[in-house]
């Protein structure tokens, strides 16, 4: 067991966690840093994301050949961690997505708006790469904050 700080909304806590745990905070910490296009060498080569955080967006405005989100899509983009706790080979966090519409967003065309929304997620780690990912955002939060009313019927 050792001490490791830990991200959590009432700020700097340092708490007691095993190495395998600190690895896995370290890792989920260093992925959530990194430009979606980087991403990549944090996963493991069969990695399956078992929920994408604004999915329902995605099936709302789904168009042929649009991807969720990339780089292009709010290239400003910061991932602020609110909240990041890690338990045997699971970590959970809370993080804000903030930066500027500027690319397709599950279709949505660029705004120029700004976004700020909590996303929620659920990572499994296996060898020192994620394994597994579920994802949960505030799908109703961006949808107002870009000024898009969901299709009806």
């Amino acid at each position: 067991m050792i001490d490791h700080d830990h991200v959590s909304l009432f700020g700097p806590v340092t708490c007691t966690c095993t190495d395998e745990e600190a690895a896995n905070l370290d890792l989920v910490t260093r992925y959530r840093a990194a430009r979606v296009s980087e991403r990549a060498p944090f996963l493991a080569p069969d990695f399956v994301r078992h929920r994408a955080g604004f999915s329902h967006i995605g099936e709302l405005f789904a168009m042929e050949g649009t991807a969720g989100m990339t780089d292009e899509s709010i290239p400003d983009r910061r991932n602020i961690l609110l909240e990041l706790t890690a338990k045997d080979d699971k970590v959970w966090g809370i993080f804000r997505v903030v930066g500027t519409h500027a690319g397709t967003v599950y279709g949505i065309p660029p705004t120029g708006r700004p976004i700020d929304v909590v996303e929620a997620a659920l990572w499994r780690v296996e060898d020192g790469l994620i394994k597994e990912a579920w994802y949960f955002g505030d799908e109703l939060g961006m949808l107002r904050q870009l000024g898009v009313t969901p299709p009806i019927g």
